[in-house]
């Protein structure tokens, strides 16, 4: 990855990974730039994740409000749910531990999947789930791979 961030023709979920990052210099601007363009979207299991970060209630009312009813969001269905437990449990057939990611990361995965999104991240999760699940999403990284 090198240039300007090209979201092309995709829409995709927000993973804490990279929402944890949006205050970098090299990430901000795709944070601003997705947010401004409708091309970055929220979901439950996301922003639950987010309010883990926050430093006091007043920080956890304004990240839910921004997060819930400031960007687009979608939520998971019961199918959704059923599809994480189906990646996890792929994943396990791959080889031992290898399906201990964490589980917002197979909820966020199947939700993408459900909604026809991708998941924009800074998390080798992603791949794992993306090479190894049935789930239809794309992973795709804010930036390479440790460079931030």
């Amino acid at each position: 990855m090198s240039g300007a961030f090209d979201f092309g023709p995709s829409t995709y979920l927000i993973d804490n990974s990279f929402f944890a990052r949006i205050t970098h210099p090299l990430i901000r601007p795709i944070w601003e730039q997705g947010v401004d363009r409708g091309r970055l979207v929220s979901c439950g299991p996301f922003v639950l994740e987010a309010l883990y970060s926050a430093r006091d209630a007043d920080d956890a009312e304004r990240l839910r409000l921004e997060l819930l009813e400031g960007i687009a969001y979608v939520a998971p269905d019961e199918g959704a749910w059923r599809n994480a437990c189906a990646a996890q449990v792929a994943l396990a057939h791959v080889s031992e531990r290898f399906h201990r990611r964490p589980p917002i990361d197979y909820l966020i995965a199947a939700t993408a999947g459900q909604h026809g999104l991708g998941v924009l991240h800074y998390d080798h999760d992603y791949d794992h789930i993306a090479n190894h699940a049935a789930l239809d999403f794309e992973s795709r990284w804010i930036a390479e791979p440790g460079s931030l």
